[in-house]
């Protein structure tokens, strides 16, 4: 287990490193544009940020992006040693994990509260939103968990069209919840389209977080069991 944790934090780390720099080049420009629409009802005319906050923001996104990767590593880690014999997928069981963590820590929060585009607020207070969004997350870790054993049991005997049939079906109905579940946001300023796009990129930035983590887990665990096999074989050569 610690070989794997060990493994999780190290990919959560460079992965968090790369996160946080694109937060830092992609996702805060759009932040400060969509509050300068918000603020100024549209009006198009720019300001200079002075250097020192540019720097600042810069630090913040990228130590924030590195403890956030990390965390998600460790949990990533750890995750990928308790349920590694259950998962589906051969070579693919980490990138398996790592839907299934999008799912429970993004996914599933975002159908009730979504990402709040700059401008929009919440029509809750936090006494409200935490709870409901720690709730979500059991959810969202019951809902993959109820797709994968669907899929693992469904596969081994139906096929694996019908696995996949059958591990959809959690999914459709998380994706109903966005659907009935009240508005938890006010309108913001910012146009739609670019709200839109917004909640897009986030998504994405945070689907390319997990996947990353994956690839990277992967390769170290991969560096890990060789090690481990290599040593059983080089200690008998030794009592040779």
């Amino acid at each position: 287990m610690i070989d794997r944790l060990r493994s999780g934090v190290t990919a959560g780390a460079l992965v968090g490193l790369a996160y946080g720099l694109f937060t830092w080049l992609v996702v805060s420009p759009v932040v400060r544009h969509l509050e300068h629409l918000a603020s100024h009802g549209g009006d198009h005319g720019h300001k200079v940020a002075p250097a020192v906050g540019e720097t600042t923001t810069a630090v913040i996104s990228a130590g924030g992006g590195v403890l956030w990767g990390i965390l998600l590593g460790a949990a990533f880690g750890v995750a990928y040693h308790l349920f590694e014999p259950g998962l589906p997928g051969g070579t693919l069981k980490p990138y398996v994990l790592a839907g299934a963590g999008f799912l429970t820590v993004s996914v599933a929060p975002w159908t009730v509260l979504p990402p709040a585009t700059p401008g929009m607020e919440p029509l809750y207070g936090s006494s409200l939103r935490v709870p409901l969004y720690l709730g979500l997350i059991v959810v969202g870790g019951l809902v993959a968990a109820t797709s994968i054993l669907g899929y693992v049991r469904t596969a081994r005997t139906r096929g694996r069209s019908s696995g996949v049939f059958v591990a959809l079906l959690p999914l459709v109905a998380l994706g109903l919840l966005s659907v009935v579940a009240p508005p938890t946001l006010t309108s913001g300023g910012a146009p739609t389209g670019l709200s839109a796009a917004f909640r897009w990129l986030v998504g994405l930035s945070q689907a390319g977080l997990w996947a990353l983590i994956a690839v990277v887990f992967r390769r170290f665990d991969r560096r890990v069991d060789r090690r481990g096999t290599n040593a059983p074989m080089a200690t008998a050569r030794g009592g040779d």
